[in-house]
C-alpha cells in the first residue's frame, strides 16, 4: 500500500511529461460542483508536487453539467472529440447512468465520487468505478443502531425519485433479517404542500420512529415542517442516512435548529494534518466563491480518486495512442461513430488494484467500489453536530473509532455510546410506538361470565359505577402494566354485555369489537387461533392450552361372574393343570423307589395340596424334596402374577368407560369449541349443548345423554382442571386425543403497538417466577403440578403362556434332571465313578496285599434309596485298586442285603 504526504511548492521534474487527457463532468453552477472542482485541482497539484519524478501528468478537460442532458452530451463530446482516457463525475446518479453507458461503449473508465445510488452498480457496468460509499454499505450500521435502541418499528421517509428504490429494497430486506417491522413508507417530493400532507398522515400513525433518506436540501425543508407540526417533540425518534448526514454543514440555521435531537450516520473520516491543511486552503480559496462552497466528504473522495488515477496512469505509460474509430458518419455527434480506447481495459485494471491511505481513509476498491469499514454516528445538537460513537464492521458499536483487541469496547447496545439528547430536549429514549388514543384512557373490553370466574370477573363500584376486574387474567394484566416502559393511564374496563347485563355474545363477537375499534384491547381468557389472527393481533401466550374430552367414570360391578379366571389366559390355565399332573407323576415315581405303597390318586392332587399345607415330611426321597422346591418356586410366581393381574382387572372394571363415540356433547358457552366440534370433529349440531359453569357440567354428565344431559364435555384443559379439582378426580377422567391451540392471550386491534410491548412484558413475567405465584393464588397450590390424564391400560390384560414360558421351561428341565439323577442305574454309575476317584486321587496306592479287607470296608452302599459311605479309620492302610466288575458285584450284593433287612458291617 502506498503512502502519501503532501508537499506544497516542490519543483517539477525537468523534462517533458506525457500528458494524459482526463474528462471532468460537474455542475459548476452548484456549490457541490465548485467545491469538487477545487478539490480536484488541489489533488492534481499536490500529487505531482509529491511525486516530481513521475513521467505522466493528468490534464483535465471540464464540462459543465447542470442536468442529465448536459452531462450526457458533455461526456460524449469528451470521449469523441477529446478522446479522454477516463472521466471523473458526474455528480448525481441519474447523470451517471447515461455517462456510464457511453464509457462502456468507448471502453473508458467512468469514475464517480458522488453517485451512491444502488440502482447503478459496478457489477452490472464493468467500466463504472465508484470511489464513494454506496447507499447499501450503511445497511448493517443502521440495523445495528436500531437493535441497540430496541426499536422494532420504523417508518421510512424517502425522496420521490426513481434512484431511491434500490436503497428502499435493500433496507427493507435488512430490516426483515433482524425482525424490524416497517410500519409505513412515505415518498416526499419538492412540493411543500405535499410534504405537509405526508407529515399529517405520519403523525396519525402509532409508530414514532422515522428513517429519512433524501438529499440535504429536501431534508432540511422536511425537518422544518416537521417541527411546525409538533413532530420534533418528546416521544419522536429520527435517524437520517448519509445522504443527508454527509452534507449537514451545508444546511441553514433554521434547519439545524429544527433538527435538534436527530441522529445521523455517515462514513468515518479519520483526522489528519493533511486533511486540516486542505480545509484551510479550500476555505481561503473559496471564501468569495458563488455559490458558497464548503468542503465535505464528496470532495475528499474526488481528491483521492485523482491520486488513484494518477498512480494507475503512471504504471501503464505510454498511453497516448489514438482511439480506434468507427466508420465515419455524417452526424459527428452520433454515438455510432464513437471510437474505443485501446488502453481502457488496462487502465481499468490498474485503478481497481490501487490501494493507499487517502484523505478520506483507506482507498480500497472491491468489486469496483470503495469499501467502508467504519461509520460515524452523529447527533444534531444546538447549532451543530456532535459525534456520539461509531459502528465498526464485524465489531459493533463503540465509543472510539479505532479497533482494539478488547471485545469489551464493542457492543450491540447503545449503552457504549455517549449520552443522547433526543427531540424535545430529553434524555428519555423514545419508544418506537405510541397509542393512537394518546391522552385518553385505554379502553379494555371484558367478557361477562357466569362460571369459571377464576380467570376473569367483573366488579362494579357501587359509588363510582366504574368496573374493575379480578381473577387470573386480571392479575396477569396488572403485572404486565407495571412492567411497561411507559406510563399508561388507568385503563377503563368496559363489559361486553347487553341491556339486561348478560353476555352480548361469544368470544368471536367480543373480538369483533376490536375490529370496529370499540376497544383498544380485550383482557380475558381468549384462545389464540389462526382464524382469529386475521382480524386482530394477539400478545404472547401467557398459558398453554389444549382441548380435551371429559367423561364421568362408569361403575360396572357384578356384570361378569367369571372375572376370577381372566387374569390367566386359557392356554396358561391348561398349562398349569398339565404341569400339576406332570409334577405329581414325577414325585410319585421318585417316591416309589423308596416306598412302593404310595397311591397314584394321592400324587395327582399332591402338587396342589403342597401349596396349602406347610408339612413337607410326606415325601421321603431327597430328590422328591428337590422337585417339590422347584414346583413351589414356580407356583409362587404364578400365584403372585395371578394376584397382581386380578387386582388390576378389578380396578379397570371399576373405572371402565365406554369406548364408543359420545352421542351428546357439552361445551363452554361462547367458546370456539363449538366450531371445533362441528367443523373438525363433525358432530351433529343438534346434539351439542352449551353450559356456562362447572356446576352445569357436573349435572349434565350425571344425567347422561338419555336423560337430557351429555356423554362428555369438550373444553380447554385449564377449565377442565378447575372442574376436576372442584368435583374430584375419582369421579371424572380425561380420555381420547387432545387438540392443541395457541394458548390464552390478550387481543388487540390489528397493528396495535401494544401487542409487541405487552408480549415482551409477559415474557419477562414468566421468567421472573411471578406467573406461578399468580396461578397458585387463583387456582390452588397443586393446580399446575397434578396429572389429570389416567394411566390405565385398555388392552387385554390376561397373562399368557408366552409370558411365563421361561419359568416352566426351567422348572420342567430341573424336574427331569432330578428324575434322571435318582434312577438306580445312574446311582450305580455315580458310585462307581466316585469310588474310582477316591482310589486314584484321595488315598495313596497300597503297599501290601494284607490291607485288602480294609479297602473293602470302604465300599459305598445305597440304603433306602440314598447314597451312603462308611467312615474309614484314620490309621487304616491304603486300599488296593479293584476292578469295575468287583465294584459292581459288591454293590449288587449290598443292595440285596438291604432289601432283606440284613445289616452289613465293614
Amino acid at each position: 500500500m502506498l503512502s502519501r504526504s503532501m508537499v506544497i511548492g516542490a519543483s517539477e521534474n525537468e523534462g517533458e511529461k506525457e500528458e494524459v487527457k482526463i474528462g471532468l463532468v460537474v455542475d459548476l453552477n452548484s456549490s457541490m460542483g465548485v467545491m469538487v472542482e477545487s478539490c480536484i485541482a488541489m489533488a492534481q497539484s499536490d500529487f505531482y508536487n509529491t511525486h516530481p519524478s513521475y513521467r505522466t501528468k493528468l490534464v483535465f478537460h471540464t464540462k459543465n453539467s447542470p442536468n442529465v442532458f448536459a452531462a450526457a452530451s458533455g461526456a460524449l463530446e469528451l470521449l469523441k472529440n477529446e478522446e479522454v482516457r477516463a472521466v471523473l463525475g458526474p455528480l448525481t446518479s441519474p447523470e451517471a447512468k447515461f455517462v456510464v453507458e457511453l464509457g462502456e461503449k468507448a471502453r473508458v473508465p467512468i469514475i464517480s465520487f458522488s453517485a451512491t445510488s444502488s440502482n447503478i452498480s459496478p457489477l452490472q457496468s464493468p467500466y463504472f468505478i465508484r470511489t464513494a460509499a454506496a447507499d447499501s454499505s450503511q445497511l448493517k450500521a443502521i440495523t445495528t443502531l436500531f437493535q441497540g435502541l430496541e426499536w422494532k418499528k420504523v417508518i421510512i421517509v424517502y425522496e420521490d425519485t426513481g434512484y431511491q428504490y434500490g436503497f428502499i429494497r435493500d433496507i427493507t430486506h435488512a430490516f426483515q433479517d433482524v425482525d424490524i417491522k416497517i410500519s409505513g413508507m412515505s415518498a416526499i417530493s419538492a412540493n411543500d404542500s405535499q410534504i405537509l400532507e405526508e407529515l399529517k398522515k405520519l403523525k396519525a400513525m402509532p409508530t414514532r420512529v422515522f428513517l429519512v433518506h433524501m438529499n440535504s436540501l429536501l431534508g432540511s425543508r422536511l425537518f422544518v415542517h416537521a417541527k411546525t407540526m409538533g413532530m420534533m417533540s418528546k416521544g419522536y425518534g429520527w435517524l437520517m442516512t448519509d445522504e443527508s448526514s454527509n452534507l449537514l454543514n451545508s444546511m441553514d440555521d433554521e434547519a439545524i435548529n429544527a433538527m435538534e435531537g436527530v441522529l445521523g450516520i455517515r462514513p468515518y473520516v479519520p483526522k489528519s494534518k493533511d486533511l486540516a491543511l486542505l480545509k484551510t486552503r479550500q476555505e481561503r480559496e473559496l471564501q468569495c466563491s458563488k455559490p458558497k462552497a464548503l468542503l465535505n466528504i464528496f470532495g475528499l473522495w474526488a481528491y483521492d480518486a485523482v491520486w488513484a488515477l494518477a498512480m494507475a496512469v503512471e504504471r501503464i505509460r505510454p498511453i497516448n495512442s489514438a482511439f480506434v474509430k468507427q466508420t465515419k458518419r455524417q452526424n459527428a455527434s452520433d454515438m455510432a461513430s464513437l471510437g474505443s480506447s485501446d488502453v481502457g481495459p488496462v487502465l481499468l485494471k490498474e485503478i481497481l488494484s490501487t490501494r493507499f491511505n487517502g484523505l478520506s481513509g483507506e482507498f480500497n476498491l472491491v468489486n469496483g467500489q470503495l469499501q467502508i469499514s467504519t461509520f460515524e454516528i452523529l447527533h444534531v445538537i444546538g447549532k451543530g453536530e456532535r459525534t456520539i460513537g461509531y459502528w465498526i464492521k464485524d465489531k459493533g458499536l463503540s465509543r472510539h473509532p479505532h479497533s482494539t483487541n478488547k471485545s469489551s469496547n464493542y457492543s450491540t447496545s447503545t449503552s457504549v455510546l455517549k449520552n443522547i439528547i433526543w427531540p424535545g430536549d430529553t434524555t428519555v429514549k423514545p419508544l418506537d410506538w405510541d397509542l393512537p388514543t394518546s391522552g385518553k384512557k385505554l379502553k379494555v373490553g371484558v367478557p361477562v361470565k357466569e362460571g369459571f370466574t377464576e380467570f376473569v370477573k367483573l366488579k362494579q363500584d357501587p359509588v363510582t359505577k366504574e368496573y374493575n376486574i379480578t381473577g387470573f387474567c386480571a392479575d396477569i394484566f396488572s403485572e404486565v402494566l407495571a412492567l411497561l416502559p411507559k406510563n399508561i393511564d388507568k385503563p377503563q374496563f368496559i363489559p361486553f354485555q347487553d341491556r339486561s347485563g348478560k353476555s352480548a355474545g361469544s368470544y368471536n363477537d367480543l373480538l369483533k369489537q376490536l375490529e370496529l375499534k370499540e376497544y383498544d384491547l380485550v383482557v380475558a381468557d381468549v384462545t389464540i387461533l389462526p382464524e382469529r389472527e386475521k382480524g386482530v393481533d394477539f400478545s404472547r401466550s401467557y398459558m398453554e392450552t389444549e382441548v380435551v374430552m371429559l367423561r364421568q367414570i362408569k361403575y360396572n360391578k357384578g356384570e361378569d361372574i367369571w372375572t376370577f379366571i381372566k387374569p390367566l389366559s386359557s392356554d396358561l390355565w391348561l398349562t398349569i393343570a398339565l404341569t400339576c399332573i406332570f409334577m405329581g407323576l414325577i414325585i410319585r415315581t421318585l417316591e416309589r423307589r423308596v416306598n412302593r405303597e404310595q397311591q397314584l390318586g394321592m400324587w395327582v392332587w399332591f402338587p396342589l395340596a403342597s401349596l396349602a399345607f406347610p408339612e413337607r415330611n410326606i415325601v421321603a426321597s431327597n430328590w422328591s424334596k428337590f422337585v417339590l422346591v422347584i414346583w413351589l418356586f414356580t407356583a409362587f410366581i404364578v400365584m403372585q402374577s395371578y394376584t397382581a393381574n386380578l387386582s388390576s382387572i378389578f380396578t379397570i372394571a371399576q373405572l371402565k368407560r365406554s369406548r364408543e363415540r359420545p352421542y351428546c356433547i357439552g361445551f363452554q358457552d361462547g367458546s370456539f369449541v363449538r366450531e371445533l366440534l362441528i367443523n373438525r370433529l363433525h358432530f351433529n349440531e343438534s346434539k351439542i349443548k352449551s353450559y356456562s359453569s362447572a356446576e352445569q357440567y357436573r349435572d349434565a354428565l350425571s344425567k347422561g345423554c338419555h336423560n337430557g344431559g351429555v356423554d362428555a364435555i369438550f373444553d380447554e384443559l385449564p377449565f377442565i382442571k378447575i372442574f376436576i379439582d372442584t368435583y374430584g378426580e375419582t369421579n371424572y377422567k380425561l380420555e381420547g386425543s387432545s387438540y392443541r391451540t395457541g394458548g390464552l392471550g390478550f387481543a388487540f386491534q390489528k397493528g396495535s403497538p401494544l401487542a409487541s410491548i405487552i408480549s415482551k412484558a409477559i415474557l419477562e413475567l414468566a421468567g421472573s417466577g411471578a406467573m406461578h405465584a399468580i396461578m397458585t393464588k387463583n387456582f390452588g397450590l397443586e393446580y399446575s403440578d397434578q396429572n389429570y390424564f389416567p394411566n390405565i391400560s385398555s388392552y387385554n390384560s390376561s397373562i399368557g403362556v408366552i409370558n411365563l414360558a421361561g419359568l416352566f421351561i426351567i422348572s420342567g428341565s430341573m424336574t427331569l434332571l432330578a428324575l434322571v439323577f435318582s434312577s438306580p442305574s445312574f446311582q450305580r454309575l455315580y458310585a462307581s465313578m466316585s469310588l474310582r476317584y477316591r482310589q486314584n486321587f484321595v488315598f495313596p496306592a497300597p503297599t501290601s496285599d494284607s490291607d485288602e479287607t480294609t479297602a473293602q470296608s470302604s465300599a459305598e452302599t445305597i440304603i433306602d434309596g440314598n447314597l451312603s459311605t462308611t467312615a474309614i479309620p484314620e490309621n487304616s492302610i491304603s486300599i488296593p485298586i479293584q476292578s469295575d466288575e468287583d465294584v459292581v458285584a459288591a454293590n449288587g450284593r449290598e443292595t440285596e442285603n438291604n432289601s432283606d433287612n440284613v445289616n452289613h458291617s465293614s
